[in-house]
């Protein structure tokens, strides 16, 4: 289902620039989407980077734990893949601004590819902004996650040995 999500937005976007969004106007929305795409990788690349809770681990369920790091390690995977996505649509639009820039390709160009230029930035868009909420829908799962294992932590009363559990939310199924 996302991936025809994804698809659809890449697409919808493609046609809608390609009909309605003349190939000159295309000069004054690349600067922007230039200066605005490197900025969103870093900040993707920072929150990739930041640390797993280091303490309490051996007191979880191995299971539990098990679930938490896959999802962990997904989360990771997408920041991956949105920030190879972000940098490849750089490129791509800087390198069409470079070669389209001081008029070099006015004239050169039919209808058709005018079209299809603004296509590609359509869709280079639409494949940015498609991959922003995958992430946001990972890392609240993660975050999920990590509340339960919190939650069900156990507790230790006056530094004695013994632990006791304390569920502040009740065992679903139970």
């Amino acid at each position: 289902m996302t991936g025809l999500l994804h698809f659809g937005t890449i697409a919808g976007l493609a046609s809608l620039f390609g009909v309605l969004v003349p190939a000159r106007a295309l000069d004054e929305l690349m600067l922007p989407l230039i200066a605005v795409l490197p900025v969103v990788a870093s900040v993707l690349v920072l929150r990739a980077g930041t640390p797993m809770p280091s303490a309490g681990w051996e007191r979880i369920d191995p299971v539990r734990r098990h679930r938490f790091t896959r999802r962990l390690v997904e989360r990771t995977l997408a920041y991956r893949r949105a920030v190879f996505i972000l940098s490849g649509s750089f490129l791509a639009l800087a390198a069409m601004f470079a070669v389209g820039k001081g008029g070099v390709l006015d004239g050169l160009l039919s209808q058709r590819q005018e079209q299809l230029a603004a296509a590609v930035v359509g869709g280079l868009i639409g494949l940015c902004g498609s991959c922003l909420p995958e992430i946001l829908r990972r890392e609240c799962a993660v975050a999920d996650i990590q509340k339960r294992l919190v939650d069900e932590l156990p507790v230790f009363r006056s530094n004695r040995p013994g632990a006791q559990v304390i569920r502040l939310v009740p065992r679903t199924g139970a």
